[in-house]
């Protein structure tokens, strides 16, 4: 059994906050409304407060200077009309984009429910609505190092309304022991896919069918990853060699005292991670290796900005992208 009770230890993190791994909060509730019960994405769009419309401005973008209007030729402004906010800008487009409300992206997630058993756990909305999330949670938990070590499994549907991105889905593994996100890099299959725009109860189950396609194909290959990482013994002096590649000195004439005063912090942070509870029950491999990187990456590693940190870092959770997991990753299995 994965286990769920509270960690014995609260680290200070390096920007200043604490992080106690038992009562990490799943990140995307933290930014979201959290949606059980919901039954459809219609549901928990409404729950959430989601469901209003974006429409597209009829004349260009444009400035009033010294009396005179300009515009910009084919650019135009998405904006949502919200029952509390008021009207809200977006983004800016060009003239052949055309909004996709999310009642209308998001509804092909309900064949999930039926053919896969998911539920509806939070629908985000980042920024002003500019993009807009509904997470999804598989029932079954992979199991690893001999039913000790749990992964749900998750997926993150995005819809964008500012036209920097496509609507996308992507498989988000969870580990439990530590609310870390976990999507690695495995052979022959990816974790995130691009669907289209489109309508219809035909098309809406064929998207259904390409989204567990993607989770079942990449779930395969993330346990092959996994167990490769656990069957790899590592002591201390291998995990001392590894972050010392990871995370190098810093060199040249740009060298500071702050940038070697930070890469001796990093390095200390992972040290002490190493040796964290979190990493007990799959100590010297490794895939506890890995798990060391990923929890500073998820909960220690510094975030700029002026809100609240952990804040920060959930909304960075949701493109669940990292460069420093993946350099752990290739290191690891090299």
């Amino acid at each position: 059994m994965a286990r769920h009770g509270k960690a014995s230890y609260a680290e200070k993190l390096s920007d200043g906050t604490r992080a106690v791994a038992g009562n990490r909060e799943v990140p995307w509730n933290r930014i979201g409304v959290e949606t059980d019960g919901a039954m459809t994405a219609e549901e928990a769009l409404t729950m959430a407060q989601l469901d209003w419309r974006v429409k597209v401005s009829d004349e260009p973008v444009g400035v009033n200077i010294g009396g005179e209007l300009l515009q910009v030729e084919n650019k135009f402004i998405t904006y949502r009309e919200h029952p509390k906010q008021g009207t809200q800008a977006l983004g800016v487009v060009g003239n052949r984009y055309t909004p996709i409300q999310n009642v209308e992206a998001f509804s092909f997630l309900n064949h999930l429910v039926d053919e896969a058993g998911a539920v509806f756990q939070s629908a985000v909305s980042l920024g002003n609505g500019e993009k807009v999330a509904i997470v999804m949670k598989f029932p079954e938990t992979m199991m690893f190092a001999n039913g000790t070590d749990g992964i749900d499994k998750y997926i993150i549907a995005t819809n964008s309304h500012d036209g920097s991105s496509s609507f996308t889905v992507a498989v988000t593994p969870l580990r439990l022991i530590c609310t870390n996100q976990i999507r690695m890099s495995v052979r022959n299959a990816t974790a995130k896919i691009a669907l289209k725009h489109t309508s219809g109860a035909t098309s809406k189950v064929q998207q259904a069918r390409e989204t567990l396609g993607l989770v079942f194909k990449y779930q395969e290959s993330f346990e092959k990853e996994v167990e490769k990482l656990l069957s790899i013994k590592y002591t201390d002096a291998d995990y001392k060699a590894f972050v010392e590649k990871l995370i190098p000195e810093p060199k040249g004439n740009g060298v500071t005292e702050r940038k070697i005063n930070a890469v001796a912090q990093t390095r200390a942070d992972l040290t002490n991670l190493w040796k964290a509870p979190t990493q007990q029950i799959v100590a010297g491999t490794a895939w506890a290796a890995y798990n060391a990187v990923a929890e500073y990456a998820d909960w220690f590693k510094p975030v700029r900005g002026n809100e609240d940190k952990l804040v920060i870092r959930a909304e960075k959770s949701l493109s669940g992208n990292s460069s420093l997991k993946e350099r752990a990753q290739l290191l690891l299995t090299a």
